[in-house]
């Protein structure tokens, strides 16, 4: 048996977090992919007393329902130290001091690798890969977008291309004893494909941002522009951004209706996008990033998706030619 166990998610904050943990216990522990809270709250139930067969448990890049947990598995919980950056669990996890929940480090967005690194570093079970994180950091909090870099973007694409236990095993023997710099964080078959992903991405964000609903909003007194369009890729924050840069919009929603999700988009810095989806949509996230459910809608149209939140005022097609 691992001596360790590691509920984290499937994203690149997710899988970094994983690769920091094969660094620092050499491989001795138990790796568990989580794609939201209510998987993670399940496997914490269900594992009952098989938590003593592990020095300790990490959930990094994800939260659980604690209420639930405390009340089914109790004992569990003080064998649990949490690292998460999601705002919308700041609130749930802030009276207990085996959880580091804060969206904002030392001054800037931090994410889920990040907090657990800095734990990693204090406990001097690992040394400096501060490149990497850095990397992964300005990916998940979208930061990257500020700068020429596409570093970070390409880095998270690789888990969507070359697929998560890929990733996870080429940067555990990458970072294996020293960090990564620019001409060696990926190696020529990488960029042969992260280049034809590229391509592959401007012609799919193009293609739905003309197929997109333009309009107006009015949720609880306040009036929003948005514009909504229908998503089944995995370019949902290329596309989101690229809306309310280019349609100069309030608010990107991309509905996927093959999973009943909602994922929503802001460049705004005065609106918090994880309280709306938690309000609305059942959901959460981050200020600037978030989503939901939109299961039980009757009909797929953006009058019925929308009007969870409030009165659509006004939509039509977009017609503006990218």
């Amino acid at each position: 048996m691992k001596p360790y166990k590691l509920l984290t998610h499937t994203d690149m904050d997710g899988a970094a977090c994983a690769i920091l943990a094969n660094i620092a216990y050499k491989g001795n522990t138990d790796i568990t992919y989580i794609n939201n809270p209510n998987d993670c709250t399940k496997k914490l139930i269900a594992m009952g007393t098989e938590y003593k067969n592990y020095e300790g448990i990490f959930v990094t890049d994800c939260s659980f329902d604690v209420d639930e947990v405390q009340q089914e598995n109790p004992k569990i919980l003080n064998h649990i130290k949490l690292f998460d950056h999601h705002l919308t669990a700041v609130e749930d996890f802030k009276a207990y001091k085996w959880a580091t929940v804060t969206e904002i480090l030392d001054g800037r967005p931090t994410c889920g690798a990040e907090l657990f690194y800095r734990y990693l570093q204090n406990k001097g079970l690992i040394t400096k890969r501060d490149f990497f994180i850095e990397q992964v950091r300005l990916y998940d909090t979208w930061e990257f977008a500020k700068y020429s870099s596409q570093m970070p973007k390409y880095l998270a694409t690789m888990v969507f291309k070359l697929g998560l236990q890929y990733t996870v095993k080429a940067f555990t023997e990458r970072l294996a004893k020293k960090d990564l710099n620019e001409l060696t964080l990926f190696n020529e078959y990488e960029r042969t494909i992260l280049a034809y992903e590229a391509e592959r991405e401007a012609k799919d964000v193009s293609g739905f941002m003309q197929t997109a609903y333009k309009g107006r909003l009015e949720s609880e007194g306040k009036e929003y522009s948005f514009c909504l369009t229908y998503n089944n890729s995995r370019y949902t924050s290329s596309i989101g951004n690229k809306i309310c840069e280019e349609y100069r919009v309030d608010i990107a929603f991309m509905v996927n209706l093959n999973h009943d999700k909602i994922e929503v988009r802001t460049t705004r810095d005065d609106l918090n996008l994880g309280e709306i989806m938690s309000k609305f949509y059942a959901g959460g996230g981050h200020p600037k990033a978030s989503g939901g459910d939109i299961a039980g809608i009757a009909e797929d149209t953006a009058k019925a998706i929308l009007g969870k939140m409030g009165k659509v005022i006004e939509i039509g097609k977009t017609k503006q030619s990218l």
